[in-house]
């Protein structure tokens, strides 16, 4: 019951219920009044005479999605949850790579493997250790188109 209660009575869902009131019946009232425009005479108000009620249930679709939305699966805490259950699901005595860190019984190293992935991950390295590109801190290198 908790969790109806969550998900229909949250401070969250009474504004998404506030919101797709206001927005469902803004658009009823718009459709409405193109429908009246479309009958003196209006061309254009036909093709809005339907364009409003289908942002009506559109609003009542993102309505639905946001209050069906469960944010323990979804985004980062998502994400977090489900590797904490892998890590848990995988037995102690395997081997466990992580991005190409360790290796697996019988796995051959990068550096052996392929000049061009090790390459690769030495510019990801390289690119890791100087930080977000922003605008104080550009790259060096500007290619410009031939002219």
């Amino acid at each position: 019951m908790a969790a109806v209660r969550e998900r229909w009575l949250s401070a969250r869902a009474v504004s998404l219920h506030a919101a797709a009131i206001v927005f469902v019946s803004g658009c009823a009232i718009a459709a409405w009044w193109q429908v009246n425009r479309a009958q003196d005479g209006n061309q254009l108000s036909f093709l809005y005479s339907v364009m409003w009620p289908v942002f009506g249930v559109l609003a009542v679709c993102f309505w639905w999605m946001l209050i069906h939305t469960d944010y323990d699966t979804v985004g980062l805490k998502g994400m977090r949850r489900q590797n904490q259950q892998a890590q848990q699901a995988v037995p102690t005595d395997a081997p466990v790579t992580v991005h190409g860190a360790g290796l697996e019984s019988g796995a051959v190293p990068a550096s052996e493997e392929d000049p061009e992935l090790t390459a690769y991950n030495a510019r990801l390295a390289q690119l890791a250790a100087k930080g977000p590109k922003t605008w104080r801190s550009r790259d060096d290198v500007v290619v410009r188109r031939a002219q």
